[in-house]
């Protein structure tokens, strides 16, 4: 008895132009797939802002500095000629020696007092700050295990990211080959019809069909046609899809594998379930978004707390009136203190941010809970969808065993001649139809398997 376990792709692959298998094709999703290489990339956008947020817990230090030249005219009416005190003496015959020296000297520190009309200058300084923070409410502490949990978040997205990318390969993996399977048996069935026909003309030829016959042959030809249009075209059309998904423009790729029943062993409901609410990668998110919402509620608890920073600065300075700056023109300055904030009335809005933090940390409870009670029902529903998978399965098993059986038993009544060429031509197609029920089976078996493997938490395999 024949039987139709291990199936082909097509003509392409069969020649092995382009074939790539189900492992290639997964590989060649997490490479190119684009919503995985954003994934990667908020992962890569979590570590550094949680850096970000852990270097604010080292002190910060800055340096700053200015070199400047100025020079400066004033008018003529600043920087008129002062009376010279040792002139006015000569009108005094009683100045002596002394009075003179006494004059000479106030000559000149008038004369320094007095601007002249071009002035210039040379300016340095430079400071070295440093800020600590040394007591926030919380604040900070909470701020930096936030960002280390959106870190965590981040990375388990990727992994559920990736595993929805496995999952989506492998069932357009299985759909194209479905596809290309279901063009064969529908050009088979069509060659089959048109062999059909064409020994009914044959027999009009010579009278020995009525005309009803050889309209109905036809008939059956004219319908097969346009169902072989829709499977090439459901066939471009899955080969599109598949290669836009591994993120492949190969006109010539196509998906090669065996098209097999796979190993396949239903556990217990209740065992899958605890299974699923153990593993799940999804749940593992919602705690760790319900944490993240508890520290946001201490943060804003953490507003009524001082804030309390330290502070200290080294500055050095000099200016000269001249551009150029000596050694002994430098000076130096040193501070250093502790500065502390604290809210004493913010209008109530402290008071309310409280709140919205309390009803959000409450509202990602039950959105757990109810996280927890949709992954037992999608537990549910794919085990009987798998249960029903294999049940089909096993009929399509029998009804193809039939249908073969059928098509030997037409083939020898008609070489017995004791059937007509029509029985046969009927059990042919009845065997084509009933195989692409038979395939069906078999990819709808595959889907439901994987399906229910990644619901209840484990990392799907390419390797089947």
């Amino acid at each position: 008895m024949k039987k139709w376990i291990t199936l082909i792709l097509g003509i392409a692959c069969s020649f092995g132009l382009g074939a790539i298998s189900l492992q290639e094709s997964i590989e060649l999703a997490r490479e190119n797939n684009k919503n995985l290489l954003m994934a990667a990339d908020d992962v890569q956008m979590a570590d550094a802002k949680y850096r970000e947020v852990r270097g604010t817990l080292l002190p910060q230090l800055s340096l700053g500095g200015q070199y400047g030249l100025t020079k400066t005219y004033l008018p003529d009416s600043a920087s008129g000629e002062m009376p010279s005190v040792s002139d006015m003496l000569d009108d005094e015959p009683s100045a002596d020696d002394a009075d003179y020296l006494i004059g000479d000297t106030l000559d000149g520190i008038m004369a320094r007092l007095m601007p002249s009309s071009s002035q210039k200058e040379g300016s340095l300084a430079a400071q070295v700050k440093m800020d600590q923070v040394l007591f926030l409410g919380g604040k900070l502490m909470n701020g930096i295990k936030a960002a280390k949990r959106y870190r965590s978040i981040q990375r388990l997205n990727y992994e559920v990211t990736e595993q929805d990318v496995i999952l989506k390969t492998i069932n357009l993996f299985y759909q194209t080959i479905l596809a290309g399977k279901v063009v064969e048996v529908q050009r088979e069935a069509l060659e089959t019809a048109q062999r059909h026909l064409a020994r009914v003309e044959l027999l009009g030829e010579e009278g020995q069909v009525s005309e009803f016959d050889l309209i109905g042959a036809r008939l059956e030809v004219a319908k097969l046609q346009p169902q072989l249009l829709a499977a090439e075209n459901q066939y471009e059309m899955a080969l599109e899809s598949f290669r836009n998904l591994i993120g492949s423009a190969d006109p010539d790729l196509v998906p090669e594998a065996e098209f097999i029943l796979p190993q396949v062993t239903l556990m217990d409901l209740q065992e899958a379930q605890e299974l699923g609410l153990k593993n799940r990668t999804e749940l593992e998110l919602l705690d760790i978004a319900t944490e993240v919402k508890e520290i946001q509620y201490k943060t804003e608890k953490g507003n009524f707390l001082p804030s309390i920073a330290l502070n200290a600065s080294a500055s050095l300075y000099t200016a000269a009136d001249e551009y150029a700056i000596e050694a002994d023109d430098f000076g130096t300055s040193y501070a250093v203190g502790i500065g502390f904030s604290m809210p004493l009335f913010t209008g109530l809005s402290n008071t309310s941010k409280i709140a919205y933090a309390r009803h959000d940390l409450s509202k990602a409870h039950l959105q757990q809970i109810q996280t927890e009670e949709l992954v037992e029902l999608e537990i549910k529903q794919n085990h009987q969808r798998l249960r029903h998978a294999l049940e089909n399965y096993d009929v399509q098993i029998q009804n193809i065993q039939m249908a073969e059986r059928n098509l030997e038993l037409a083939q020898l009544r008609y070489e017995n001649n004791v059937g007509i060429q029509l029985e046969v031509f009927d059990a042919q197609m009845t065997l084509s139809s009933i195989k692409l029920q038979y395939y069906s089976a078999i990819y709808e078996v595959i889907a439901a398997e994987r399906a229910f493997s990644k619901s209840i938490g484990q990392n799907l395999i390419a390797e089947r």
